[in-house]
């Protein structure tokens, strides 16, 4: 078709060039004796041959003459020169071009034609074609594969016992089809054999899943168990310990209520542990969803943990983002058990050096905020080999450094699955002899701050010339980022000299400082000697001058207010109060005043005795409790806290005293001979409804700490749970939550 195209357009060029030399002499002579009408003539008559369209012929002078139509769509234009020859001795000369146009349009619907019948024709033998091939295809392979796809679509432990046989006869010699046929009965008997051992393996594995359920339940039994056992005497130790520290005690009788207090709550920290870990296994622990404040929580845990860290005489060190919000969404109860965790291991793995938590905020996307918390420790390390281990349970990494240590090596493998319910990431970065940091990070959704947050005053502190002295370069940084984000003018140095000479330079140039923010410890001179000879000098009388000490020590205040120091902090406790007592000290430096202070100056005698109050005065309590130990120690924290106490031994007893005495609120244990707690909720709920009476709270005070022990409390109608064993503070918490609840209604 190709070649047929160029042929018939070739001869299409070659006519154009015939038709051009018939009539390029005549014209041209015409040209020259400008007779036009014949040109014109000349052209009309080129309109006889079918191959032309179009003509035209223009003048040496610029007219024109054309006939015709110029065609539209695909043309072939060729322009000839003609040239009028006047005699042998002179030149030709151009007189004009003729242009002729013959339209190819024509050509191309033939063309298309022709290749539409050639595709017609070739497709209708190439679908005869395939039809044949597949019919052959079909009687000769297609029904025999879909036999063995059925056969194989079918097979289970009886098609297996039947061999395949495809439907055909047997050729002279194997082929492909009849290796397949073979292949898949050799296939057939092997599956056969491992059908009949998969199902002996079936029945084996039933058994022992139904054993390993029994086992994890028993497991489970036996913890509750262990832990309601434990937990009694444990009620007893922790309590009587708390009321032997609120009596008179010398030095030494001191030490070893603490020492009981410390292993009490170490003992009871590894029940905690061992139940979290049941009811993660089990699946059953399910986070909460509240409003918290991390500012709120990490200062607390400093506050909890500051004693540990001072009785190794480390630095506890904290560092908050100032862009963290201030509130978040999630559970505040399991984010403190994590960072609890790993500082306490930081702690206990280090010697030498400082422990610092920190708080960053990664980002925020969608009213969410990504926090990064991070405990980092200059103690120990762990190897390399040994980091695959940190998490796994009841490993303890202090039989790799040749050191026993206290603990069920439980608290890291409760740390990373309580981030994982988090849809969180815990990760650790480590280096034998430097230290080690753990750090989580979470992404938590931001509360909204339904009240005005009341924030500290700092409006005296702008402005203000300050000098930092302290020796240790991570608690010095921090110190300057929290007063940076003041306006305030800072200088800071290393040691009392430098500090001295700071303080001269600076009065000298009449630009004094306001205030010194002065670390316990120096290196080339004693604190209270430093203070000593700066109050010596009359011209830095109005300076104020801050104490703030890593380790403080009973008496280590009124030690540094004899000295002559204005304000004394420990470090632990700078993010809540520094700049509260700075804006103070300025405050009483504008007055002419000069107290000492302390955090404690900054609450009112008023607003403590009100904290050991009960909202709503005395509340008639009712303790249920068969233990005669417990029931006489809670007995002696509830009239602490401000109560009228009346107890009963079992269930029976405590029915026989509600009809006669109005209570606001039950303490009831749960396991008691007799009438146990349950039934005696349940006779109470009964006997409210029958005489109509307000619903009185009653609160699950038990050893049995399980999750379903929660539940069957729930369903019995009591109130709250409450796990022992229990202290004062804990006991307040219920009592403020009830007293609030009475009060309202």
């Amino acid at each position: 078709m190709i070649g047929e195209f160029e042929r018939h357009k070739s001869d299409l060029v070659s006519a154009q060039g015939k038709v051009a030399g018939l009539v390029a002499g005549t014209m041209s002579n015409n040209l020259w004796l400008m007779n036009f009408s014949e040109v014109a003539n000349s052209l009309d008559a080129m309109r006889t041959f079918p191959s032309i369209q179009y003509a035209q012929v223009t003048t040496s002078t610029g007219e024109v003459f054309s006939t015709g139509a110029y065609p539209e769509g695909r043309v072939i234009a060729r322009t000839f020169p003609l040239v009028f020859d006047r005699s042998s001795f002179q030149a030709p000369e151009q007189v004009g071009q003729l242009t002729i146009v013959s339209s190819m349009e024509q050509l191309y619907k033939e063309l298309k034609a022709r290749a539409l019948m050639i595709l017609l024709v070739v497709s209708l033998l190439v679908m005869l074609g395939t039809l044949g091939l597949l019919l052959i295809v079909r009687f000769t392979l297609s029904r025999h594969l879909e036999a063995m796809a059925d056969y194989a679509a079918k097979l289970n432990l009886d098609a297996l016992v039947e061999p395949l046989k495809l439907r055909r006869k047997p050729p002279k010699k194997p082929d492909e089809l009849s290796e397949l046929e073979q292949a898949l009965n050799k296939m057939r008997l092997q599956i056969l054999e491992d059908t009949r051992s998969l199902r002996q393996t079936t029945i084996q594995s039933q058994g022992e899943r139904d054993e390993a359920i029994r086992a994890n339940h028993a497991k489970n039994q036996f913890l509750a168990n262990v832990s309601h056992e434990l937990r009694i005497p444990l009620q007893s130790v922790l309590g009587y310990a708390n009321l032997l520290t609120d009596t008179p005690l010398d030095q030494e009788q001191r030490e070893y209520v603490n020492t009981l207090l410390n292993a009490s709550e170490s003992l009871s920290a590894i029940i905690n542990d061992l139940l979290d870990i049941s009811s993660m296994e089990a699946g059953k622990l399910v986070l909460e969803n509240l409003p918290f404040d991390l500012r709120e929580l990490l200062n607390d845990l400093v506050h909890l943990l500051g004693g540990r860290a001072r009785e190794k005489n480390l630095p506890l060190e904290l560092r908050i983002d100032e862009n963290l919000p201030w509130a978040l969404m999630g559970d505040p109860v399991r984010v403190r058990q994590v960072l609890v965790n790993l500082v306490s291991n930081a702690i206990k793995f280090t010697d030498s050096g400082h422990v610092l938590i920190s708080v960053e905020v990664l980002g925020r996307r969608n009213d969410s905020a990504r926090i990064r918390l991070a405990v980092e420790d200059t103690g120990v390390g762990i190897n390399p080999e040994d980091l695959p281990l940190v998490y796994e349970p009841y490993m303890q990494l202090g039989q790799h450094f040749q050191r026993q240590l206290p603990g069920a090596g439980l608290g890291l493998t409760i740390c990373r699955q309580l981030v994982n319910l988090m849809d969180g990431t815990l990760d650790v970065e480590s280096r034998p002899g430097q230290g080690s940091t753990f750090w989580v990070e979470l992404t938590l959704p931001i509360a909204p701050e339904n009240a005005t947050r009341v924030r500290p005053d700092t409006r005296m502190v702008r402005n203000k010339r300050i000098l930092v002295v302290d020796s240790y370069e991570l608690s010095r940084k921090i110190t300057l980022e929290m007063l940076s984000r003041h306006e305030v003018h800072i200088e800071a140095v290393r040691s009392a000299g430098e500090a001295l000479t700071s303080l001269r330079l600076a009065f000298d140039n009449q630009l004094p400082f306001d205030a010194i923010i002065l670390d316990g410890f120096v290196p080339d001179m004693d604190s209270d000697l430093l203070c000593r000879q700066i109050r010596s000098n009359p011209e830095w009388s109005d300076m104020r001058l801050l104490i703030l000490s890593s380790n403080p020590q009973r008496g280590d205040a009124e030690h540094y207010r004899q000295a002559g120091a204005d304000a004394f902090l420990s470090k632990s406790l700078r993010e809540s109060y520094l700049m509260a007592v700075l804006n103070q000290l300025f405050v009483d430096a504008a007055h002419q005043e000069r107290r000492f202070l302390t955090r404690f100056s900054l609450q009112t005698s008023t607003d403590t005795s009100r904290q050991r109050e009960l909202p709503c005065g005395r509340m008639r309590v009712l303790l249920v409790e068969d233990n005669p130990v417990n029931r006489t120690l809670t007995r002696r924290l509830l009239e602490k806290l401000g109560c009228d106490v009346m107890t009963a031994n079992d269930g029976e007893a405590a029915a026989a005293l509600w009809p006669w005495h109005p209570f606001d609120l039950v303490f009831m244990d749960c396991v008691m001979p007799r009438v146990d707690g349950y039934e005696a909720t349940r006779r109470l709920r009964q006997w409210e409804q029958e005489h109509q009476r307000p619903r009185v709270p009653v609160v699950a005070l038990t050893a049995s700490a399980m999750e379903e022990d929660e539940e069957r409390c729930r369903h019995a109608g009591m109130d709250s749970f409450v796990a022992k064993p229990v202290n004062i503070e804990m006991l307040r918490a219920v009592l403020e939550q009830y007293c609030c609840t009475s009060a309202a209604t």
